[in-house]
């Protein structure tokens, strides 16, 4: 997602990450990565792991922090990392129950070309061959 921030940094486009659990509590397995992390005791608690992975994994992209309730969550439809694309009248132009970053790059070069065929934009990321480790 850093690399198509980066992309469409010169365009009218917003990007935005959104915690909203921790989806690997205590699971333990792939070197024991998330054997640490617990589901949040309170909203404190959540905020404290959202800021360690701004951190760990130095986002710059705006990420929103959902309430202890997991309102927003549970509106957007509860599953992890999904990814919309919302156009400027607001209405949803893709989503997706996972974040793909090549079909993500392919739907928003689309639509700003064809906001502005003047400045067309091609597809150039891809994530074929890359790790999918956390």
């Amino acid at each position: 997602m850093e690399q198509l921030k980066q992309k469409y940094a010169d365009r009218d486009v917003a990007f935005l990450h959104m915690y909203v659990r921790e989806p690997h509590a205590k699971e333990r397995g792939f070197y024991n990565r998330f054997s640490e992390y617990e589901n949040h005791t309170s909203y404190e608690h959540k905020m404290r792991y959202a800021q360690e992975l701004v951190a760990e994994k130095q986002v710059t992209i705006p990420l929103m922090v959902d309430g202890f309730d997991q309102k927003w969550h549970k509106t957007l439809g509860n599953l992890p990392n999904m990814t919309y694309i919302v156009n400027k009248e607001g209405k949803v132009e893709y989503n997706a129950t996972w974040q793909l970053a090549d079909e993500i790059d392919e739907v928003l070069a689309e639509i700003l070309t064809a906001e502005d065929p003047s400045r067309p934009m091609q597809k150039t990321i891809s994530t074929k061959g890359l790790s999918t480790e956390i």
